[in-house]
Order: C-alpha cells, then structure tokens, then sequence
C-alpha cells in the first residue's frame, strides 16, 4: 500500500515492584511512611490520577492479591 507504512505497536512494560510499591493490573498500592495508599487511574473523562488512603491490613491483603480492585473501591467508596 503506497502512502504509508504500517508498524506494529506495543504496550509498555509493566513496572518493576519495589520494596514499597507493587504494580497490579492497572493500579498500584504504596506505602509511604505509616501510610499505605491505593492509586488508580479513573474513568473520567480526563482520565484523573487518583490516590486513596487504605489501612495496612488492605496493603497486605493487596500485595498477597487476597482482595481485589473492586473490593477495595466498594470498601473505600471509590466511585
């Protein structure tokens, strides 16, 4: 086809955890200091950098994926 050239596209890599933050399908808890928060991109239309405060015991449920995404937002009332 003459006019352009078709290259194939790729999704970024998924972030590297660290000792303070690990990576889930599409949002991210983190602890900083003695807090620990859940970060998400919402489905707004601007699509905004969200950050909510969740407890320890969420953090570690998360990071030993025993609660999910969904449940943490009905639990905090995310919307």
């Amino acid at each position: 086809m003459a006019g352009y050239k078709l290259i194939p596209g790729k999704y970024p890599s998924k972030p590297n955890n660290s000792e303070n933050e690990f990576f889930k399908n599409g949002w991210s808890i983190k602890k900083e200091d003695l807090k620990f928060y859940m970060n998400y991109i919402s489905g707004s239309l601007q699509g905004d950098f969200k950050t909510v405060e969740i407890s320890e015991e969420d953090f570690n449920l998360s990071i030993q994926d025993k609660i999910t995404f969904d449940e943490l937002c009905i639990k905090y009332n995310v919307s």
